[in-house]
C-alpha cells in the first residue's frame, strides 16, 4: 500500500511539473506575443487611414489542386503560373486572384460637331486618351493614347487578406488613383492527407488501478485537420509496466503557443500485460 502511495505521489508530481513547464512557457510566450501585438497596435493607431478602396477577404484553406481549379478560367490558367515559379518550391502557400472592372466615366458621347478637344476618361478621372480638332492645321485631327500603370498591393495573413488596386495615367504619372476591387479571392494551401501514418514520441499518464507515468511511442493515422488526429496506436513503457493503447483523438496545442509548432496531446485507452484497462493522457511530438 505504501509503494502504491509513493507511485501515486510520483505521478502527481510529474503531472504538476509537466503542467508547470507548459503553463510557464505559455504564459511567457503570451506576454511576449502581447508585447509584440501592443507595439504593432501602437504603430497602426498612430497612422491616419489613407485609402478608402481597400478590399478585404477571409483566406480559405484548401488543397492546391482545388484552388487552381476553382480560381482558373479560360483567360487565366493558374497552373501555368505555378509551373513557371523559378525556385520550384515544394509547397505553394497562397493563391490569390483579383478581378476589377473599370468602366468609362461617360460611356456614350453624342455631338453634332467634333469638339476642339476631348479627353476620354475612365472612372475616377483616369485619363486614357485624348482627341483634338484644329480646322486650321494641315492635319486637323489628332489622337493620343496614354499609358496606364497598375499597382496591385496585397497583404496576406493566415486568416485574412487585404488588397489595394491603384492606377496612374501617363497624363499625370505621379498621381495614383484608387480603384475598387470587385472580386478578391485568397486560398491558403494545405496539402494534409486524410490518411497518413505519423510517428511520434511522448509521455503518457496512465489512470487505472495503479496510476503510472510512462514513456511512449505512437502512430496516428487519420487527420481531418492539420491540428487534429483521430485514431492511433501507442506503446507505453515504464520501469514497472508496459501497455498497449489506442489514441482516440489528438490535438496540436502548439497552435496556441508561439515558437512551438508541434506539441500534441492525445486521449485514449490502454491495457497492460495483465489485461487491466486504464485511461491514457499523453503529451508528445511527431518526427
Amino acid at each position: 500500500m505504501k509503494l502504491m502511495n509513493t507511485k501515486v505521489q510520483l505521478v502527481l508530481l510529474a503531472i504538476l511539473l509537466m503542467v508547470t513547464m507548459v503553463g510557464g512557457y505559455a504564459i511567457g510566450a503570451k506576454i511576449e506575443r502581447d508585447s509584440s501585438s501592443k507595439s504593432i497596435k501602437e504603430l497602426l493607431s498612430a497612422r491616419d487611414i489613407l485609402y478608402t478602396e481597400v478590399k478585404s477577404a477571409k483566406t480559405q484553406s484548401t488543397s492546391l489542386e482545388k484552388a487552381l481549379k476553382d480560381l482558373s478560367d479560360k483567360n487565366t490558367e493558374l497552373l501555368d503560373l505555378v509551373a513557371q515559379l523559378q525556385d520550384r518550391p515544394e509547397k505553394v502557400r497562397f493563391v490569390t486572384v483579383t478581378e476589377t472592372v473599370i468602366g468609362p466615366s461617360e460611356p456614350t458621347i453624342i455631338m453634332a460637331e467634333p469638339p476642339a478637344e476631348h479627353t476620354f476618361m475612365l472612372q475616377d478621372s483616369l485619363a486614357v486618351a485624348r482627341f483634338a480638332y484644329d480646322p486650321e492645321a494641315e492635319f486637323p485631327y489628332s489622337f493620343e493614347t496614354y499609358e496606364l500603370t497598375f499597382r496591385n498591393s496585397v497583404v496576406l495573413s493566415e486568416k485574412s487578406a487585404s488588397g489595394l488596386l491603384q492606377i496612374a495615367s501617363s497624363k499625370n504619372p505621379d498621381v495614383f488613383i484608387e480603384v475598387p476591387i470587385d472580386s478578391f479571392d485568397v486560398r491558403t494551401i494545405d496539402e494534409l492527407r486524410l490518411f497518413e501514418p505519423n510517428i511520434g514520441v511522448g509521455l503518457t499518464i496512465s489512470a487505472g488501478e495503479e496510476p503510472d507515468l510512462l514513456g511512449s511511442v505512437f502512430v496516428s493515422f487519420f487527420h481531418p485537420h492539420k491540428n487534429i488526429d483521430v485514431l492511433g496506436f501507442r506503446i507505453a513503457v515504464s520501469g514497472q509496466a508496459a501497455q498497449l493503447g489506442v489514441d482516440l483523438a489528438g490535438y496540436n496545442i502548439a497552435t496556441h503557443v508561439p515558437v512551438l509548432t508541434d506539441l500534441w496531446t492525445h486521449v485514449g485507452i490502454g491495457i497492460d500485460l495483465n489485461a487491466k484497462p486504464s485511461g491514457h493522457l499523453s503529451l508528445g511530438t511527431k518526427f
